[in-house]
């Protein structure tokens, strides 16, 4: 593709006190094959010396721009970058995330072969470690009305992924900063994905395409913070739509307490992460089916369980389950077999949420 007839993207990398990231991050955007990309960084009042090494970087490279802004939170940010940008398609990514380098060209393709009314495109993301190592990934292949899929859970999975019609984002006005001033940040994207479902169709470009890296110090990691976040998007859910069945939002409620059981297991809470994994298993008993589900509460069981034995003088705990070798981000991209380890059982559920519909799409 030329970039005479690519159509410009806009990418934009809010960024706070990011310095160990950013320039790997910003590397990931302008390595894209994609040809017509701006990038804007926006400096949300870091402390650290974030804005000097993009400000080096834009020197070599015309389509960066660095903005400079007091601290505002991240939903502001993005906003300022929207507000600069003059891309018609939007391309988010957090400052602490990678791209393959195929991300933007996948998702453009998948978008010049999508229905008229397709707004959103994703693709599939990966857990990191801080070394870029894979985790954990994710399946799920959700695509056209997805209003309800998205109550469910927010598959389209960070602010990373999707790539969007600039009209749309502008005419739901942006991401919303009021969730950080009730000290509910979090789920900013989340809200924005289920405003954007009701006015358009989403699609799937389907390849491991985004690292989402996993720190001590990110945003997600605030169990709490999360939590209230979680609660206000899905409280706009309810009062926007009434017509949704009471049911979806217990399976929402169940799914999001399962992350938070894998939040505090990465963090090493185990009473926090079998707190949070058996109140999910107490609204949805079926999630222990899932294997994930069901080694996550086994392996905390036995955890606590350790700790209470070392504690009496029991002696020292075992080691933890044998992992298998890590594999690097663009490896998995390479060779994974990526097919869906949801459980045959969950197929019912899936199709029923499927066939739910909004009022603003259902004509």
């Amino acid at each position: 593709m030329s970039d005479a007839g690519a159509e410009l993207v806009s990418v934009i990398i809010p960024a706070y006190n990011a310095r160990a990231t950013i320039a790997q991050t910003l590397r990931s955007a302008q390595l894209q094959r994609y040809p017509a990309l701006e990038i804007i960084v926006v400096d949300d009042g870091s402390q650290d010396g974030t804005d000097a090494i993009v400000a080096d970087m834009a020197r070599d490279d015309p389509r960066v721009t660095l903005i400079r802004q007091a601290n505002a939170g991240v939903a502001a940010a993005r906003n300022a970058g929207l507000t600069a940008t003059r891309g018609q398609l939007i391309a988010p990514l957090d400052a602490d995330d990678l791209w393959h380098r195929d991300k933007i060209a996948e998702q453009i393709r998948c978008l010049s072969r999508c229905a008229r009314g397709t707004g959103l495109v994703y693709c599939w993301s990966a857990d990191i470690d801080e070394q870029g190592m894979v985790i954990r990934y994710g399946i799920d292949r959700s695509e056209g009305q997805v209003y309800a899929p998205l109550v469910l859970a927010n598959f389209v999975g960070n602010s990373s992924v999707p790539l969007m019609r600039r009209e749309l984002v502008d005419g739901v006005g942006g991401w919303d900063t009021s969730l950080r001033e009730a000290d509910a940040q979090g789920c900013e994207d989340w809200l924005l994905y289920l405003k954007l479902a009701e006015r358009s169709l989403f699609a799937l470009a389907p390849a491991v395409l985004v690292g989402y890296r996993q720190t001590a110090g990110a945003m997600s990691r605030n169990v709490p913070r999360m939590r209230r976040s979680y609660s206000r998007v899905m409280r706009a859910a309810r009062d926007a739509h009434p017509e949704l069945p009471n049911i979806l939002f217990r399976w929402s409620r169940a799914e999001f307490d399962f992350y938070c059981a894998q939040l505090c297991w990465s963090t090493r809470d185990h009473s926090l992460a079998a707190f949070y994994g058996l109140r999910a298993l107490g609204r949805e008993p079926s999630l222990f089916h899932r294997v994930s589900a069901k080694n996550l509460l086994l392996e905390a069981t036995r955890r606590i369980a350790g700790n209470a034995r070392w504690r009496r003088g029991a002696g020292a705990q075992r080691e933890g389950p044998q992992r298998s070798k890590p594999v690097p981000f663009d490896a998995l991209v390479q060779n994974a077999e990526l097919r869906s380890s949801e459980a045959a059982h969950f197929a019912a559920r899936r199709r029923y949420v499927e066939a739910i519909r909004v009022s603003q799409l259902a004509h």
